[in-house]
């Protein structure tokens, strides 16, 4: 390379890059090379475990759109009552669903928490 120096270019090549980490890990004591090692493990374990999520069926969107009714200011009290009535048993079931569905995620931690207690990490 006509720009570099000879020195520099053996310094950046492959062959000097090599050499350098060998240096660098045989003045390592075995502990440091371990801790080393598993870290550059689980880094590339957790690239690879978020690539394979990447490459799974994206979920399908759907808008979650909220309408409500405009009420007339000067309704009265006959009429909030009577559209309490039509719309208490809707109200029921929707809080029925929403206690169900919690009643189910307390169950899937309870679970998860028991297994983790059964192998002492929690």
């Amino acid at each position: 390379m006509p720009w570099m120096s000879e020195d520099l270019a053996a310094a950046v090549s492959p062959r000097g890059a090599l050499s350098d980490l060998r240096t660098y890990l045989r003045r390592r004591q075995r502990h440091q090379i371990v801790f080393l090692t598993a870290a550059i493990g689980l880094t590339f374990l957790m690239i690879y475990g978020f690539a394979i999520e990447m490459k799974g069926k994206p979920r399908e969107y759907h808008r979650d759109i909220v309408y409500f009714k405009q009420w007339n200011a000067d309704r009265t009290d006959a009429q909030i009552v009577a559209q309490q009535k039509i719309d208490g048993p809707e109200q029921t079931k929707r809080e029925e669903a929403e206690k169900r569905l919690e009643a189910e995620k307390r169950a899937i931690f309870k679970r998860l928490g028991d297994q983790m207690n059964a192998v002492g990490l929690y």
